[in-house]
């Protein structure tokens, strides 16, 4: 097994925060030392020059380095928030379609959790609801939107009543698409460019960006991402994550700690 001195080594090499991957770092390293055996590779030292100098070798290493954890309704208060307070804001603001970004979906639990607390809005306003993620597995599980029943625990009753049919004797949970706003599924790494040609009034980018990467890489990317944002719509980010002080441009919203506007 990768030891953890091994792991800082190597994000300290791809200028990642050991304080993003500490919790998570079991299944990373196991993902890693996978691909270092695929590779030959003894010591850290010999993985490191494998990925400086060959180009599938840092593309397996990036996949292995991505979490994908998630759950339905992660962090209660933000999606509380959302329905009581910022979408019938952007609803009373923009014209329709309100746009909205998952951007680093996973399984694709947060754009379906988006898609009921809209859902249960009422309004005949459309949204057009873009969910993205760099790995085309989570984004194939996320189209077919099945998954274990006990990954349901936080979503409310009424909902998981109304918004997904058990399968599998309980053991699993099905969306029911035909319920929910469309959801566009696209393959995009957050370091890339956007993935719209259209600015977005509400961008969910939580528990990835900010966690993951620090450096030019993270300061790149969310100048990106701000640019495709419109003029007073939102930023949310994850509960324990923070946006680097110099971002100025966005001011906290009062009803919730992770939500910021964009100042026009």
């Amino acid at each position: 097994m990768l030891s953890d001195t091994e792991l800082r080594i190597l994000l300290d090499r791809l200028d990642r925060p050991w304080c993003g991957f500490r919790k998570v770092r079991k299944g990373v390293k196991k993902r890693l030392r996978r691909q270092m055996q695929a590779l030959g590779c003894s010591t850290i030292e010999q993985y490191l020059q494998q990925i400086h100098h060959r180009q599938t070798a840092m593309e397996g290493c990036q996949e292995a380095l991505r979490v994908t954890i998630s759950r339905f309704f992660r962090d209660r208060q933000l999606w509380q928030t959302l329905q009581t307070d910022i979408l019938p804001d952007l609803v009373n603001r923009f014209p329709a379609p309100i746009r909205i970004w998952s951007a680093g979906c996973a399984c694709g639990e947060e754009p379906y959790t988006l898609a009921m607390v809209w859902g249960e809005l009422e309004s005949s306003v459309k949204v057009d609801l873009l969910a993205t993620d760099a790995s085309l597995a989570c984004l194939d599980r996320a189209r077919i939107g099945r998954y274990p029943a006990s990954s349901l625990k936080e979503v409310p009753v009424d909902l998981k009543e109304k918004y997904f049919q058990r399968k599998k004797g309980g053991r699993q949970a099905q969306i029911r698409h035909d319920r929910l706003p469309p959801i566009r599924w696209q393959k995009h790494d957050l370091l890339d460019p956007s993935p719209g040609s259209n600015v977005f009034h509400l961008i969910l980018l939580r528990n990835n960006l900010l966690t993951y990467y620090r450096g030019s890489a993270l300061e790149t990317a969310l100048g990106r991402i701000l640019a495709w944002m419109a003029p007073n719509g939102y930023l949310v980010i994850g509960a324990h994550e923070h946006l680097p002080p110099e971002k100025t441009s966005l001011v906290k919203s009062p009803s919730c700690p992770w939500a910021y506007r964009l100042k026009e």
